[in-house]
């Protein structure tokens, strides 16, 4: 009996320790709420800005070279060298073709021996002319022997002319069997090959030139424009760029050159050339490129990303963050792109104004919005993923809390299940005894 009233003291002290337990477990350290989430669609914003935007004119052109020469022979003779690699850049004055000129050489020498026979013809007449008129005074000749001798002067002097002229077109021909480049430019694959026959009828020629420097392209843009480029050129030179089939390359910078003198009636369009003097190898003959003609500039006008503006039935429009991170929609006039950024030209929205990139999908006109993330103009793909990155993580932390919540809720549980299973141990500790 002694023994057993020992035991209910004991069994009273263990209630007291579970009871002390659950209290610091319970209301000492009370498990930690989530933070509450902001209401509102999480959308990523940027402030509109000002800034200058080129008003450019694209259009689709050719490169043409300055000029393309096909080099012809200008006589009849066998081809004896060609002096030139294909595709290798020659200067004007250049050798690139040689003509066997051995039969002309032997035609020059004979006629240079013909002139000078009549030239000492010639000078033996004029001393016969000068004796004449001598004996003509003192009355040895007679008046018709002088004029005959005066005729024959004349006569050799007209032969020996002749003979000159001879000369120096069979100096021309001969310096024809030198074939020399007439431009700075780049030469065509070989047409013709060492050792054959060549003459003046053909066509085809012994190479063909292309001078590359300055290059120009050749471009249609629509008459609508001429009014624009016109006011363009009496403000000074206008920039061209050129820019490779895929608008992502620029391959060089040039000026605008002439405008057509006539609109073409079937297309509504008008040609215009720009030149481009630096252009190296970037430009070639005949290649595609497209061509942006910088036609005006707009002063410090309002630019929002690209991204944020949308497309309706009732035309482009934005939204607009105002008070209480509530959205308004507006509709705007979008102008000119330059790069990521739009111009807005009729002042829906004004500089440092925030307007809606990502996640205006979800909006309408009213809609409460969370802004979670606000990126510079031109980075709105950027902040789309920031957006989405952000609401994942709060999301992701609000789990994580709850659970740690959850976790301390069993863990409490667990120690009230085993200070329950320690008060039934001690209660049949205690009933053994007493039953024995």
């Amino acid at each position: 009996m002694k023994r057993t009233n020992l035991k209910w003291p004991a069994l009273a002290v263990l209630v007291l320790l579970v009871v002390v337990a659950v209290w610091l477990l319970y209301f000492r350290h009370p498990a930690r709420k989530a933070p509450a989430v902001p209401p509102g669609t999480p959308v990523s914003a940027v402030a509109a800005k000002l800034a200058d935007v080129p008003v450019y004119i694209d259009s689709l052109g050719t490169v043409t070279p300055t000029r393309t020469v096909t080099v012809i022979t200008q006589v009849n003779g066998i081809l004896d060298s060609v002096d030139f690699k294909e595709g290798q850049r020659v200067h004007r004055g250049q050798v690139i073709a040689r003509i066997d000129s051995r039969a002309l050489e032997a035609q020059l020498v004979q006629a240079q021996g013909t002139l000078t026979h009549d030239k000492a013809a010639l000078a033996n007449a004029q001393l016969d002319l000068q004796r004449y008129r001598q004996l003509i005074k003192v009355g040895s000749i007679t008046q018709q022997t002088l004029d005959t001798q005066t005729a024959t002067v004349n006569e050799d002097q007209g032969t020996v002319v002749s003979d000159t002229g001879n000369v120096k077109n069979l100096q021309v021909q001969v310096s024809y069997c030198t074939i020399t480049s007439p431009v700075d430019g780049v030469v065509g694959l070989r047409l013709v090959d060492p050792g054959n026959y060549i003459t003046t009828t053909s066509t085809t020629g012994v190479a063909v030139i292309t001078q590359l420097q300055p290059a120009t392209v050749v471009y249609a843009v629509p008459e609508d424009y001429l009014g624009q480029i016109h006011r363009a050129m009496s403000r000074g030179a206008v920039a061209v760029l050129a820019y490779d089939r895929d608008k992502k390359t620029l391959l060089s910078h040039g000026t605008l050159l002439a405008v057509d003198n006539q609109v073409d009636t079937a297309t509504g369009t008008v040609k215009v050339k720009a030149e481009f003097p630096q252009s190296g190898d970037t430009l070639f003959p005949n290649q595609f490129v497209n061509a942006r003609m910088q036609a005006d500039t707009l002063r410090q006008i309002p630019v929002i990303p690209t991204a944020a503006i949308q497309h309706g039935t009732n035309g482009d429009f934005v939204f607009v963050v105002g008070a209480g991170n509530k959205v308004a929609l507006r509709n705007v006039k979008a102008g000119p792109v330059s790069g990521d950024n739009t111009a807005i030209l009729d002042g829906g929205v004004k500089a440092g104004e925030q307007v809606v990139t990502d996640g205006a999908d979800k909006l309408d006109n009213g809609s409460a919005v969370r802004v979670v993330a606000a990126t510079p103009a031109g980075a709105s793909g950027a902040s789309g993923a920031s957006a989405s990155a952000t609401a994942g993580a709060s999301g992701a932390a609000a789990d994580a809390q709850a659970a740690g919540a959850s976790t301390a809720g069993a863990s409490g549980a667990a120690a009230s299940s085993a200070a329950s299973a320690a008060s039934a141990s001690s209660t049949s500790s205690a009933a053994s005894p007493a039953s024995n």
